[in-house]
């Protein structure tokens, strides 16, 4: 069996609102997020392991997802299309969504391959 090298991306999404959203509102959100990124995991091979997380009272979304590569920056663009596209699948970009104030994302090689 061949290993492949795997990276960590986390992505923090700052979002704000046009209007207020309770925290249950803001939760339900990342929830589908989530629900489109296990979507979009179960039909490429590239990714794993996709986690959002929520903080409704910072406005922070934070994104995981491994990607099988063993080149950060090519990992880092994988993770932001998957991003990206489970982001509209959402529906954000559409009325009622909030806009990313500001993004940032780090990207770390895995110490040992987990796939094989």
């Amino acid at each position: 069996m061949k290993t492949q090298p795997a990276v960590m991306v986390v992505v923090d999404i700052h979002v704000s609102f046009p209007q207020p959203v309770t925290k249950e509102e803001f939760h339900q959100r990342a929830t589908r997020l989530m629900d489109e990124l296990i979507a979009l995991n179960e039909c490429n091979d590239d990714i794993a392991d996709p986690v959002v997380s929520s903080d409704a009272g910072e406005s922070l979304l934070t994104v995981e997802v491994v990607v099988v590569s063993d080149d950060p920056f090519e990992a880092t663009s994988t993770a932001l299309t998957v991003l990206r596209t489970a982001l509209h699948a959402a529906g954000a970009g559409t009325s009622g969504w909030p806009t990313v104030s500001r993004m940032e994302n780090r990207a770390e090689s895995l110490p040992d391959p987990l796939f094989t």
